[in-house]
């Protein structure tokens, strides 16, 4: 069938085959999540499987590690991923059969399996799956909204509980922070929140932002913005930018929050000419900008700092420190690494080092590649690993081998090999120079044993109860929402005529 619809695609052209290659797309995206489902089964079927689901890193997020290193992306990606191909394995068969042909997209069955999740009785959702599996593609062309309201409609005739109400939309108020890798050194704010705290934030953010002198070169745009981020810092004001020696609102709070940028030395004292306040309008086309006079700094887990913004808004209040390569220094005499180490460690990681993870490595761990005592505390030997990342390192069976530039080489509890590289690489080359080679103690005793590794996996944190536990306590609790607003429905529904 696969094979067909690539043939067919080959074949087309023009607008056509823009439509061939995306029923390809489709049904190799079928067959992904399908090699995801399998990864689960296998792994629940294993022996020990049932104690696993206890552990904090659980059967679910193992298996959610394979997947994530085999595509590149987080955990939290895969696991949504693996989410959506548990449901199409065990709850909608019929569906991931029209999937497979390529006639459905990852937005419409990702749309399915979550507006039919609270479905509980198989021969409801039996019904509800061929029904689907029916319509669904005949509803190609159909906007997210009006999608979401067919597929309710089919989810209300066979369980009236099941339909995901917009009440929940309050359960979901969340606030994202996205940083573009675009090297703007800005980041995007986007969220949800009662209405009545956003009324007093945007508040907040008018006065802060009026409370400067009137020779504030901001527009009043980026005051608020600013506003924002000095509530961020623990500011009650906002410090006026206008650089007058008389301004009684130029003083600043001091900061209570502590961020770590890395940046060579030259480029705290970059001298572009760069107008970072205000309004700029062009008479004409500006010349294009020449190469960057020096390097940009790094904002840790967020990106690119460009060196006109680190020296014109960072440099002059930041507390610098020197970081220092060890070289070809030997190990440590302590468990725990120095300050000066364990900050080379995180400035030349940057982030976690297991595939696709970008947690920040001023919130890792940091992990000795070959278990200490035998292994060594020296640069070489350590590395940055989120908590998640290290206790699945610890305890899920992966293996990794690191070199003395900073690469980790990673194998799988499946075999399958990941090479990953310290995260300044390409900005701070000169922090991955080789340092001195670990050099295994052999006298040292080792948990290797077998009565000693069981006393380690009884430190694995464990669960108040098991994920689907907690996932058919939340469905339950949705459902009995639901109800009352059913039950309620129907009553009102059912009132004699006021005649």
């Amino acid at each position: 069938m696969f094979e067909e619809l690539v043939a067919a695609a080959e074949d087309a052209r023009g607008a056509g085959a823009i439509g061939a290659w995306a029923r390809v797309e489709n049904a190799a995206c079928a067959r992904r999540l399908a090699a995801a489902a399998d990864v689960l089964e296998r792994l629940i079927a294993e022996a020990g499987a049932v104690d696993r689901e206890q552990w904090c890193i659980d059967n679910w997020t193992i298996a959610a590690a394979e997947v994530a290193a085999a595509q590149g992306v987080s955990l939290g990606v895969a696991s949504h991923q693996l989410l959506l191909a548990d449901d199409l394995r065990r709850r909608l068969p019929q569906v991931a059969g029209v999937f497979a042909t390529g006639a459905l997209t990852y937005r419409t069955v990702a749309a399915v399996a979550h507006r039919s999740r609270l479905v509980r009785d198989a021969g409801a959702l039996s019904k509800l799956d061929t029904e689907l599996a029916t319509q669904l593609s005949g509803w190609a062309t159909l906007s997210t909204e009006k999608l979401h309201t067919a597929i309710d409609t089919c989810v209300d005739r066979y369980d009236p509980a099941a339909v995901r109400r917009t009440e929940y939309a309050a359960r979901g108020r969340h606030i994202d922070i996205h940083n573009p890798a675009d090297g703007s050194g800005t980041a995007t704010i986007e969220g949800t929140l009662v209405a009545t705290d956003a009324d007093a934030l945007d508040a907040r953010l008018d006065a802060m932002a009026a409370a400067v002198c009137a020779h504030d070169p901001r527009t009043a745009e980026q005051r608020r913005s600013d506003a924002l981020g000095a509530i961020g810092h623990g500011a009650d004001r906002l410090a006026c930018a206008c650089g007058r020696r008389d301004c009684q609102a130029a003083a600043a709070t001091p900061s209570t929050v502590v961020i770590h940028v890395i940046a060579r030395e030259d480029s705290l004292s970059d001298d572009t000419p760069a107008q970072l306040d205000g309004h700029v309008s062009y008479s004409q086309e500006p010349e294009p900008a020449g190469p960057a006079a020096t390097d940009p700094g790094y904002l840790m887990g967020k990106g690119l700092l460009p060196a006109p913004l680190l020296a014109g808004k960072l440099a002059a209040t930041a507390t610098h420190q020197p970081l220092i390569h060890p070289g070809q220094a030997g190990p440590e005499p302590r468990y725990r690494p120095s300050a000066t180490l364990a900050w080379f460690v995180r400035c030349r990681d940057m982030t976690c080092r297991f595939p696709g993870c970008d947690v920040s490595a001023t919130d890792c761990d940091l992990d000795h590649t070959i278990a200490y005592p035998a292994g060594p505390t020296q640069a070489a030997n350590l590395k940055c690993l989120c908590r998640q990342h290290h206790l699945l390192k610890t305890f899920a069976g992966w293996r990794d081998k690191q070199y003395p530039d900073g690469r980790v080489e990673w194998t799988s509890r499946e075999g399958q090999t990941y090479t990953t590289h310290p995260g300044s690489r390409m900005l701070f080359p000169q922090l991955c120079r080789p340092t001195a080679p670990a050099v295994i103690d052999h006298t040292a005793d080792t948990d290797s044993d077998g009565d000693a590794s069981q006393a380690r996996t009884l430190k694995m944190p464990r669960r108040k109860q098991t994920r689907t536990q907690a996932r058919q306590q939340a469905i339950t609790d949705e459902r009995r929402h639901n109800q009352t607003i059913v039950d309620h429905l129907l009553a009102e529904r059912n009132k004699p005529p006021p005649f």
